[in-house]
């Protein structure tokens, strides 16, 4: 008996995302239909989960296509450190993650600890927005872009 609900095989494909010029290609895996029927889209249309493929734990949301398919992003990170590539099968199991859940980076944490002004505005916030503003701060490569972009995030609400 598997910890997760949810349990499938799939290939990693390439999937072009967008229109004209800027069409980007990610990594990703495709929900297959029957899981998609029954998972709730309806009330969740970019539904986060918790999970691993393979042994590599996952945490993300799937992702909806114009034609009604599902698919979730691999990093080419999250590829090289799980030895996989694009082609590969793989096993991809999964649990209905909270959909509110936020991984704040630390630096963030400490602000928040300090500003009351600063955790108030961050409290209002929905939890998409606050997955937008960690992302800004933990998508960088360098402490000091880090710093600079929490400064950043500081300021666009306010404080």
């Amino acid at each position: 008996m598997s910890y997760y609900e949810f349990c499938f095989e799939a290939s990693i494909e390439k999937l072009p995302i967008g229109n004209g010029p800027k069409v980007l290609r990610y990594n990703v895996v495709i929900l297959p239909d029957k899981l998609t029927k029954t998972l709730p889209f309806n009330e969740y249309p970019k539904l986060r989960i918790i999970g691993e493929i393979g042994d590599h734990p996952i945490r993300g949301a799937w992702n909806p296509v114009a034609d009604g398919r599902k698919y979730f992003i691999l990093s080419q990170k999250f590829l090289d450190n799980a030895e996989l590539m694009v082609g590969d099968m793989t096993e991809f199991r999964f649990n209905i993650d909270d959909q509110d859940y936020v991984d704040i980076p630390i630096e963030l944490q400490h602000a928040l600890t300090l500003n009351t002004t600063l955790k108030a505005k961050w409290d209002s916030l929905t939890a998409g927005r606050k997955r937008f503003h960690c992302h800004q701060v933990s998508s960088a490569k360098q402490q000091k872009t880090r710093e600079k972009r929490l400064a950043d995030v500081i300021s666009q609400l306010g404080c």
